[in-house]
C-alpha cells in the first residue's frame, strides 16, 4: 500500500511553522506599506488625494497580502498534483504551508510595481 502523501512533502524542511509564517507575513506587509507610502508621497498629489490614498493603503496592503498567499497556495497545490498526482484544494492548505513562497512572490510583485 502506498504511503499517503502530505502537504509537507512539497514544503522545504524547516519552513512550515506558524511563527515563521507570521514573521514573513509581517515583513512583507511592512515592505508593501512602505512601497505604498513612497508611491503616495512621491507624486504631486494634493493633500486631499493623499488623505484618501492613505485611508485605502491599509486595505490595499491586506488585499495584496491575501492575493499573494492565495497565489502561493495555488503553487503548493499544483506541486502536490505534479509530484504526487494528488490534488489538495487551495482552501485546505494552511497559510503557514506557504511561508517559503511568500517573500519570494512579494518581492517579485514589489519589483514589478517599481518598474511600472
Amino acid at each position: 500500500m502506498p504511503k499517503p502523501t502530505s502537504i509537507e512533502s512539497v514544503i522545504p524542511d524547516g519552513q512550515c511553522s506558524r511563527s515563521e509564517f507570521q514573521a514573513q507575513r509581517d515583513k512583507l506587509e511592512s515592505l508593501l506599506r512602505d512601497a505604498g507610502r513612497e508611491a503616495m508621497l512621491g507624486g504631486k498629489a494634493t493633500s486631499e488625494d493623499r488623505h484618501r490614498t492613505g485611508m485605502t493603503l491599509e486595505q490595499e496592503v491586506e488585499h495584496r497580502l491575501q492575493g499573494l498567499i492565495l497565489r502561493a497556495k495555488g503553487i503548493v497545490s499544483e506541486e502536490m498534483l505534479v509530484r504526487h498526482q494528488r490534488e489538495i484544494p487551495v482552501d485546505e492548505i494552511p497559510d503557514y504551508a506557504v511561508t517559503h513562497l511568500l517573500i519570494e512572490l512579494g518581492e517579485r510583485e514589489l519589483r514589478s510595481g517599481a518598474e511600472q
